[in-house]
């Protein structure tokens, strides 16, 4: 298939052959009349579209987002606590709710997931740094962008000049 120029992977294979299959081992099963294929319901989401519906400011998820992420708490009430905490911290943090960061980590803390509570533990160490950057309207934003510009630049010349040509490219770029 990738010799005709198929760019897919194999989950988008396996999603399109899925009823296919379903209809053949119920096939397998009846041998009088074979079962008609149940149309496939919406994909499950992944950990990584789940986190990141979690994080969409509420009002600006779909309606598609909203429903599954509503099934996904009625069904699992362990999910729909992580869901509580998780959107809980992201609007504290948009919000630069300070003093909301307190009672949030002793109820994660509380929590049974030991992830989330190792990310708690691991602001609590911190907590002077994390409390500051939710009240103070400072950022080290263009430090860190100015930083990660400089590691390009030794990424892409990496190999084919010493520090006088890299500190001659950083000097033009600016």
């Amino acid at each position: 298939m990738r010799a005709q120029g198929f760019r897919g992977g194999y989950r988008s294979v396996a999603r399109v052959l899925a009823p296919w299959r379903q209809h053949q081992q119920g096939r397998k099963r009846q041998s009088a009349t074979a079962a008609v294929p149940t149309p496939p319901g919406p994909p499950a989401l992944t950990a990584r579209q789940m986190a990141y519906s979690l994080l969409r400011r509420p009002e600006q998820r779909t309606e598609a987002e909203q429903n599954q992420l509503s099934q996904i708490q009625q069904a699992d009430p362990l999910l729909a606590t992580l869901a509580t905490h998780v959107e809980a911290f992201a609007w504290l943090v948009r919000e630069r709710a300070a003093e909301r960061l307190e009672p949030w980590l002793e109820g994660v803390l509380a929590s049974p997931w030991r992830e989330l509570k190792r990310f708690a533990q691991g602001l609590r160490q911190d907590y002077a740094a994390v409390k500051a950057a939710l009240t103070w309207p400072y950022s080290n934003g263009p430090t860190e962008g100015h930083v990660n510009r400089l590691k390009l630049f030794k990424r892409q010349m990496y190999g084919r000049a010493q520090l006088d040509l890299l500190r001659q490219r950083v000097l033009y770029a600016a």
